[in-house]
């Protein structure tokens, strides 16, 4: 491939998206990984091919009766790749690589914009991929062959969502500026990731009669509406299936949505690359804001640390994104609690588990992952009091997070208020002391993958904020059986506690 084409530049983003990969896998050897992945495929194949025969089991042809099967399943991918598409088109936008340098040469942007759109459209499939064609080749093998459409179905789906991610992207760069784009885009791609989810949860917290109507109105859909088998909004589901007219319409419409925004919106991506370079070099080299400066340990170590968390973009979604994917406990706990339970205290456990792993990730943030460990050394400090400061720093906003919340629910009860405070502290306050004890040094951005390192503080980690969880949950049906996660999950957070203390480990 000749330099500054098409095809050499899809080589090049495909190969930075493989080191992305290959730098979130860790020290792993390439053939354990390929091991690893021969093994998942394994499985994935295994569960469909039981999945496709359950399917055999009750659809008569095999075809439009596993429609509503299929539907639901794209309403799960579809708003993934778009959410997937959107991160990875602001991580473009923000990304101080190679990709300045680039649009900064004499050569038309175009070719390095639909090169990234392309890489973007192709990471977002490969992310479900591997759920999804192995029951593709399983439906294939059991009921129909012509559900091997799923593949170019969904390589038409990445192509359409990659192409609306771009588009959000670009236009909340224009509404918000640069610097506000990056947290507004990631709060967004989570919601849109989790927008199923949350459908999901308001479908069951409906009343029954509200889901007895909406399934008779399924039921009884009359021809040409919109929850018809044969209207436009089910062209996905009919190119799945092999419906060759369905399939080449959604082709055609994926394709042309994908080379409008990868042609159109060049010289937009090109001139946003520019502006967020200069809102990063601007945050710094700008008009000097002056601040009185706080003296004393505590005041210079919160304001530090709070100021780096709130230019983290990735932690505002990361949280989000633990609340929304916890919210189901509340929905199964209030409906075992019968029709006078409460939904405050059915949410209550969620809210326990949230506290938990926001706890956990912000200690790692203030404690684990430290810009400039020497420094702090160096200060005439103990490191008994930059511990102590770290915690406080991470206490306040747990507090502010929560606080709403549980004031919610003391104002439903004062009694399953403080039953509340009293779990959301203790489970803060263990993996916050966890991360502590058990520090893993890390960069910020590998957050995500900070467990990659210490599987076992990870293991911990979850145990902990379990035990803590299904206590509260023990507690809400009055089950003395609550005292045996609490003793669990102190047994294991005291096993964890090192007998000595030193320099180099703090």
């Amino acid at each position: 491939m000749r330099p500054a084409t098409f095809l050499w530049f899809v080589a090049h983003d495909l190969r930075l998206a493989l080191r992305r990969i290959q730098s979130f896998l860790g020290a792993i050897a390439p053939v354990r990984i390929a091991l690893i992945l021969a093994a998942a495929l394994a499985l994935f194949h295994a569960l469909a091919w039981a999945a496709a025969n359950l399917a055999l089991g009750y659809a008569k042809d095999g075809r439009e009766e596993l429609y509503p099967s299929v539907a639901t399943a794209a309403l799960f991918i579809l708003p993934w790749i778009v959410s997937q598409a959107l991160t990875n088109a602001t991580r473009a936008l923000y990304s101080r690589g190679d990709l300045d340098l680039v649009l900064a040469s004499p050569m038309s942007p175009r070719p390095v914009f639909a090169a990234r759109s392309l890489a973007i459209a192709v990471e977002s499939v490969l992310s479900v991929a591997i759920f999804v064609l192995p029951l593709a080749d399983m439906l294939a093998l059991v009921v129909d062959w012509r559900w091997l459409a799923i593949y170019p179905t969904l390589a038409a789906a990445g192509l359409s969502g990659t192409g609306v991610g771009l588009i959000l992207a670009l236009v909340l760069f224009r509404i918000c500026g640069p610097r506000r784009t990056r947290v507004i885009a990631n709060l967004i791609a989570t919601l849109i990731g989790a927008a199923f989810a949350i459908a999901l949860q308001a479908f069951n917290i409906a009343p029954a009669t509200v889901r007895a109507n909406l399934g008779q109105a399924l039921a009884r859909s009359h021809m040409g509406a919109l929850l018809d088998a044969d209207s436009a909004f089910w062209t996905p589901v009919r190119a799945a299936a092999g419906e060759p007219s369905a399939l080449a319409i959604w082709l055609a419409a994926s394709v042309l949505v994908f080379a409008l925004a990868a042609v159109t919106l060049a010289k937009t991506f090109a001139n946003g690359v520019a502006a967020a370079t200069g809102a990063a070099a601007g945050a710094t080299d700008g008009p000097a804001r002056l601040k009185k400066f706080r003296a004393g340990v505590g005041p210079s170590l919160w304001l530090k640390e709070w100021r780096l968390l709130t230019r983290d973009p990735q932690l505002a979604s990361q949280i989000f994104l633990q609340i929304i994917y916890t919210m189901p406990i509340s929905v199964v706990l209030w409906r075992a609690m019968g029709p006078n339970g409460s939904v405050a205290l059915a949410t209550a456990p969620a809210l326990v588990a949230v506290a938990s792993n926001v706890a956990a990730s912000l200690a790692w943030l203030t404690i684990s992952s430290e810009d400039a460990p020497e420094f702090l050394v160096t200060a005439p400090v103990t490191p008994g009091e930059i511990e102590r400061r770290k915690l406080e720093a991470v206490a306040l906003p747990v507090a502010i997070l929560f606080a709403t919340p549980v004031a919610v629910i003391f104002m439903s009860s004062w009694q399953a208020g403080a039953i509340t405070l009293f779990y959301v502290v203790a489970a803060a306050t263990c993996a916050a002391l966890l991360n502590l004890w058990h520090p893993v040094v890390g960069r910020r951005s590998d957050l995500l993958r900070r467990h990659s390192q210490s599987k076992l503080v990870g293991i911990i980690e979850h145990l902990l904020s379990l035990f803590w969880a299904l206590a509260f949950a023990l507690t809400a049906f009055g089950s003395p059986w609550a005292l045996a996660p609490i003793a669990g999950a102190i047994g294991v957070l005291l096993t964890q506690r090192p007998r000595r203390r030193t320099l180099a480990a703090a």
